[in-house]
This record gives C-alpha cells, structure tokens and sequence, in this order.
C-alpha cells in the first residue's frame, strides 16, 4: 500500500498522463519511433540496445539524483516546499518526480526488453496456430507493437536527460530573495 501512495504522488507531481503524453521528450520520441522503424519492425535491434544502454545511464542517473539531494541544505529545501505550481505542487516535489520519472522511465524500458526477448509470446503463438488461422498475423502485429513501444520507451528515457538538466538548471537559477 505505501508503494503504490508513493507511486501517486510521484505521478501527480509530474503532471500525470497529460503531462507525460504533451511533453516535448515524449513526442520526440514517438517521431523519432516513427522515422527509425527499422530498428523495431522488422528487427529486436532496439531491445540489445536497451540492455546495453540502459544499465549505465540508469547508474548516472541514480548517481546525480542521489548527488543532487544529498546535497540540498535544509534551508534549500524549505525554500522549495514554500512554492508552489499551478496544480498546488511544491517546486521540490516537482524537481524530485522529474529524477524519478527519469529513472522509472529507464526501469520499464529495461523491464520491457527483457520481456519483449522473452518466449511466452512466441510459445502461444505455436499452441494456437494449429488452431486459429489468424496466428502467424497476430502474433506479427504483437510483435511490431511490443517492439515500437520498446524502442518509443527506450528513445524517451534518453531524451528525458534533457528534461532532468533542464530541472537541475532551473534549480541553479533560484536566487536567495535575501540575497537580492
């Protein structure tokens, strides 16, 4: 129960679906899914990729979200709890489900390679061709779906580096009103 509440207000933090299918990153990467259909379509290119890639940009990315709070002062983060967006989220809360969708993002595509290799799929397939014409067909548009979504997952979790600097750099920016 703690983990799903915690999954909630991560996701309400970030905006929800809304935020996740209107952002920049996102589309990018769906246009990008659409421009490089060689890799999924015809080929499981994309999900070696994600196995490869991943693991290292999600050490990074942990490293500096880690980095990043650890070294936020008290005094930091009380600042950052007082404002607040338009949807009554604190600007802390914000900048925290900005990392952890970076990183959440980084799991499921790295999840959904393993899966996608996986024989489940395929085995099916063999039980029920004997018995459904259809087989060869579905399993073919299954397979092209899994693999658009992986390589769309795997393309948006690299460019939501972009999106996670861009937090670490409004972040620079806030001035101390004591300050000024």
């Amino acid at each position: 129960k703690p983990f799903a509440s915690r999954l909630r207000r991560y996701f309400h933090a970030y905006g929800g679906w809304s935020a996740i299918f209107r952002s920049p990153m996102f589309l990018l990467a769906v246009v990008l899914t659409v421009l490089g259909y060689g890799n999924w379509f015809d080929d499981d290119k994309w999900s070696s990729l994600s196995q490869s890639l991943i693991p290292s940009l999600l050490g990074f990315s942990l490293g500096t979200y880690t980095i990043l709070f650890s070294l936020m002062t008290g005094r930091l983060k009380r600042a950052l709890k007082a404002v607040k967006n338009e949807n009554g989220v604190t600007f802390l809360d914000e900048i925290n489900a900005t990392f952890f969708h970076f990183i959440f993002v980084q799991v499921v595509a790295l999840l959904w390679a393993f899966l996608y290799q996986g024989t489940l799929l395929f085995d099916l397939m063999q039980i029920a061709k004997s018995s459904w014409v259809c087989t060869p067909c579905v399993f073919r548009a299954a397979q092209a779906l899994g693999g658009a979504a992986g390589y769309t997952l795997l393309v948006y979790s690299i460019s939501l580096i972009v999106a996670s600097a861009l937090a670490v750099y409004r972040l620079a920016l806030i001035v101390d009103p004591a300050d000024e």
